[in-house]
């Protein structure tokens, strides 16, 4: 099969790089981008759309649907689509017909050679194929072939990808509005098996999809759907977009749906040679967003303690799981101390001596307090609420490590230490 190949010359490359990349993605998947275009390789799309000028009308139209100005040519050669691109930056289309209008100083002619074809008044790539071959080789060398094969349309310059793929991606139009995402998963299914099929190919696997679900009246719902490791489990993936969706429904009409699959490195099938056996990953993300969908998202995560006097001065964070890690006996780290907060606040009478703390009792234990620490300011955020909580830490006789606190003199227990 004969080689083709497309070149978008553009006047401003800087700005418009990610938007060519887009245009020359719809058309193929070898793609350089050069300091004033962009080349990539169309082979094979003449039985699609057909001759190399109506390959380029097509570039040319998607390029207007992006807003993008530039000229674009189509040719056998990569030399040859690259000149004609460059003859004229407007938004044109170059066919390979009027490459011999092409000027010589496009050429990589030197200098004193141009000053001399100048001179003769070859200005131009018609009239240096008018001069024998013979004659210019024996005069500028063995060098001046390169430019020959050029202007033949015979160059050989390659192709060199450099625009590094991040993500693969699948879609699908409806022929009709179907109301409940769930009728999808079958045909999901299949889009994700092709996707995840091209993302193995590449030799990578995925911790993220992108479902962009297209409604009714030209809206979008973009669902943004991690795992915290990469794997290209297809009935996992099913489970989780799922879930996802039905926290936050379309609430529309769907009339098509697209699947983005992001790269990443595939993960280790073997995660330590004395690693303790534990439940995969797959199953606790299952079951983390299963939860969400019963309590809700913002009551599912892990805790992260905040550096604030507050009255909770923790927060959950929905986005990360709890990552295991494997220590030895002989490893000493410090020690954890944790905090169980008491819902509801359990009441407490509260002695108070020579303004030191004596003794506390409440409905499940009473005893003398052996020692404490405090007094504490409860807010951090003196700008929202007055300083009205006090805080201690204190130590029972017999019983434990608790939190005492007073507000507007009610004295109670917000939680053990463990």
């Amino acid at each position: 099969m004969s080689r083709s190949y497309a070149c978008i010359i553009s006047p401003d490359v800087k700005r418009d790089k990610e938007d060519l990349v887009f245009v020359a993605r719809q058309f193929s998947y070898s793609i350089e981008i050069l300091d004033d275009g962009i080349l990539f390789d169309v082979s094979g799309l003449g039985r699609l759309i057909g001759k190399p000028a109506a390959v380029a009308k097509k570039i040319l139209e998607e390029m207007q649907r992006q807003d993008l100005s530039g000229s674009v040519a189509v040719a056998d050669t990569v030399e040859t689509a690259m000149l004609l691109a460059r003859h004229d930056t407007a938004a044109v289309v170059r066919s390979p017909e009027t490459f011999q209008q092409i000027p010589l100083h496009q050429l990589p002619i030197e200098q004193d050679t141009l000053n001399v074809f100048g001179d003769l008044g070859i200005r131009s790539v018609d009239g240096l194929l008018a001069i024998p071959h013979e004659d210019l080789i024996g005069r500028y060398g063995s060098e001046f072939k390169t430019v020959i094969d050029i202007i033949e349309q015979k160059g050989t310059s390659l192709l060199t990808p450099n625009v590094k793929e991040d993500h693969v991606a699948w879609s699908y139009e409806l022929d009709s509005p179907i109301e409940d995402f769930e009728q999808l998963i079958f045909l999901l299914n299949h889009g994700l098996d092709k996707l995840f099929a091209q993302t193995a190919q590449n030799g990578f696997s995925t911790e993220q999809l992108d479902i962009i679900l297209k409604l009714r009246e030209h809206d979008e719902r973009i669902y943004e759907i991690r795992a915290s490791f990469p794997t290209l489990e297809r009935a996992f993936w099913l489970k989780l977009i799922n879930l996802r969706v039905s926290l936050d429904p379309p609430g529309s009409g769907i009339v098509a749906v697209k699947a983005i699959a992001w790269f990443t490195k595939p993960r280790a099938s073997q995660r330590g040679l004395y690693a303790v056996s534990r439940p995969e990953p797959e199953n606790l993300l299952l079951t983390v967003n299963k939860l969400k969908k019963l309590v809700g998202e913002d009551n599912v995560g892990v805790p992260v303690i905040l550096d604030q006097r507050l009255a909770e001065a923790f927060m959950l964070d929905p986005e990360i799981l709890p990552k295991g890690t494997e220590r030895s006996e002989t490893q000493r780290g410090n020690a954890i101390i944790a905090f169980s907060y008491f819902r509801p606040r359990v009441p407490a009478e509260v002695l108070v001596r020579d303004k030191r703390l004596v003794f506390v009792r409440t409905q499940y234990f009473s005893g003398r307090v052996l020692e404490y620490s405090g007094v504490w300011r409860a807010n951090s955020k003196w700008w929202d609420k007055g300083w009205r909580t006090e805080e201690w830490d204190i130590e029972v006789e017999n019983n434990g490590v608790y939190r005492l606190c007073k507000a507007n003199n009610d004295w109670f227990l917000t939680g053990e230490y463990d």
